[in-house]
């Protein structure tokens, strides 16, 4: 065998050989990757958020409907794909999360309202059923609203916030605010948007920094000075507010 023909066999032997290395499987032609959908992520995100449902927060159960509609959505919409997306699974547990906050948050919130009042007390709006009625005036002399006054002398159970106090524990009395916006808390509260809360039978109450619960009897000093509080609350019971509204 000649040199020269030796060399072209092994030269196809190399090109033969290289061919099959670089060769694939035919499997390995397509492009196997399916991606996430969104909506896969969207839903969990929310369902988590949701837990925020559990802490008496109107805004929380709203998240969590908004987590049970676009996880709902978001199941149909991945299996909608017929494939070309993932994330099947995400979207179900972040829909079931927001269902389950839902639906016991909800109950819970319900309880706490249901409670929060003692027994023998009336629920009255400060904002809407008293500081909404200004003072009225016959013959020069400050009088109490027509609605604000059969309130007088009542066992009550209003919400409110603490103005600014100088200690934030052992307070026997604090002034209490309709609400901690421009009204109040930026500005210059009017008499009938404020009270005195005065703790009776020795009692003593922390300071809040939010919403405050308060129990007791409703009284009224007409002759009050101008800009000094006309209502005062003869409180049995102080304690952070259970509910928002």
């Amino acid at each position: 065998m000649s040199s020269t023909m030796l060399t072209d066999d092994i030269a196809k032997t190399e090109l033969k050989t290289e061919n099959s290395a670089w060769a694939k499987p035919a499997e390995f032609d397509e492009f196997d990757y399916v991606p996430v959908s969104p909506w896969g992520p969207v839903a969990i995100v929310l369902g988590i958020a949701s837990l925020t449902g559990f802490t008496n927060s109107v805004f929380g159960l709203v998240i969590a409907a908004m987590g049970v509609v676009i996880g709902i959505s978001a199941v149909f919409r991945v299996r909608a794909a017929a494939g070309a997306a993932k994330g099947t699974w995400m979207a179900v547990v972040g829909t079931l999360a927001s269902v389950l906050c839902l639906t016991f948050g909800s109950m819970k919130l319900v309880n706490a309202y249901e409670t929060e009042c003692p027994p023998g007390f009336k629920r009255v709006n400060f904002p809407n059923e008293i500081s909404a009625h200004e003072f009225v005036y016959y013959g020069g002399l400050r009088r109490l609203h027509p609605k604000v006054a059969p309130l007088i002398g009542e066992k009550v159970f209003l919400k409110g916030f603490m103005w600014q106090t100088q200690r934030s524990e052992g307070l026997t009395e604090f002034v209490f605010l309709k609400d901690n916006g421009e009204c109040c808390f930026g500005g210059d509260p009017k008499p009938y948007d404020m009270m005195v809360v005065k703790m009776v039978d020795g009692q003593t109450t922390d300071a809040y920094t939010g919403m405050v619960a308060v129990a007791g009897v409703l009284n009224a000093n007409v002759r009050a000075a101008e800009g000094e509080p006309v209502y005062t609350v003869d409180a049995t019971m102080v304690e952070e507010a259970r509910t928002s509204f």
